[in-house]
């Protein structure tokens, strides 16, 4: 596999595309689509942590010390959020922060996730710290990790539903970075079956409950057939992201990277717009407002690239010792494998 070919960046323009899309009805007061269990956003976010795991572990790997490590997630995820959220706010306080929107008060929802992105960047460092960050070790991290996800299966809180999912992503991805050399034909059918049955809620169900109707589970948690679809997707769902972002051919890299800013001001442009439509009585229409939505997003999220994130990217050359490089890892991790070249791409 070239390390320079891959398809992480329009995955993540992809998945980017799809949050926005998906709050495009949220925005205007309708349900949004699902697919596999959760909203189109909701899986937009679980593919930018799956792509995340993969190239932050290795990006750790090669990194010359922890400061370098930190200091390049600082650069990469600080400068374009700060920016983004001092406009974000400044719009909704000129518009009355869009009380009468039907999503009030929110000038841009998406960025909780980033929070997540840091305790799950923060998790690589100390498991690489105390020497559990690779192949020997980690496996058994993450075995843990979805035992306890099993265990507690039962549990319908927003933390397990919400967040523990994408930690599961990340750890996917990561566990990916240390092992990845292929993916087997059969693994891959295997997953993407099990994303075409979880699809379906129909014959796949039915079989379900028949085999499930005779298998005692005494003192075990209540598990739903929603619950036993949700495992099946979380185990799936990564094998097809790292596939098509790694192994597909034909490579489509993009020249700008522009999916974090396409993420970051999807929502508060979207929100002026639908401001704007109420203010002027014109109809709310979910697709209408994704195709403006994309219009002025665009090209907001490339001059926030090459005025904002890229610049700051160039800082990253202060934080490097002028020691020896690291070995090289068995896969290094796609654009950031050349980093004077190619700046560190984030997942959100």
């Amino acid at each position: 596999m070239d390390p320079r070919r891959n398809n992480f960046d329009v995955l993540r323009l992809l998945f980017a595309t799809l949050v926005i899309f998906s709050h495009s009805f949220a925005l205007v007061g309708q349900a949004e689509p699902v697919l596999w269990g959760r909203t189109l956003g909701n899986l937009g976010v679980h593919g930018f942590f799956v792509i995340s795991g993969y190239l932050i572990v290795q990006s750790f790997l090669r990194s010359r010390s922890l400061l370098q490590y930190g200091m390049n997630r600082v650069l990469r995820i600080v400068p374009g959020l700060v920016v983004a959220l001092i406009l974000s706010s400044l719009i909704a306080l000129r518009l009355h922060s869009f009380a009468n929107n039907p999503v009030p008060y929110i000038s841009n929802g998406p960025v909780w996730t980033l929070t997540w992105e840091v305790v799950c960047y923060a998790a690589v460092a100390v498991l690489g710290i105390v020497g559990a960050l690779n192949r020997t070790a980690f496996p058994a991290v993450f075995a843990a990790g979805w035992v306890l996800y099993l265990a507690g299966i039962g549990d319908t809180s927003d933390f397990m539903l919400a967040i523990v999912p994408m930690f599961l992503m990340f750890a996917a991805g990561a566990l990916f970075a240390l092992y990845l050399t292929k993916i087997r034909l059969e693994v891959l059918i295997l997953a993407l079956i099990g994303l075409a049955l979880t699809a379906d809620f129909g014959v796949f169900s039915a079989v379900v409950r028949f085999v499930m109707a005779g298998v005692p589970f005494l003192y075990g948690p209540d598990v739903s057939l929603g619950e036993i679809h949700r495992v099946i997707y979380l185990a799936s769902f990564p094998v097809v992201v790292i596939w098509v972002g790694k192994l597909a051919r034909p490579s489509l890299p993009l020249r700008n990277d522009i999916s974090y800013g396409t993420y970051i001001y999807g929502w508060p442009v979207a929100q002026v717009l639908v401001f704007a439509a109420l203010k002027w009585a014109l109809p709310l229409n979910p697709w209408l407002l994704f195709l403006a939505t994309m219009l002025i997003t665009l090209p907001i999220a490339y001059l926030s690239w090459r005025l904002i994130e890229k610049p700051a990217l160039g800082l990253k050359r202060r934080f490097r010792k002028r020691a020896p490089a690291p070995a090289p890892e068995p896969e290094s991790a796609g654009p950031e494998s050349a980093e004077e070249e190619r700046p560190e791409p984030v997942g959100v």
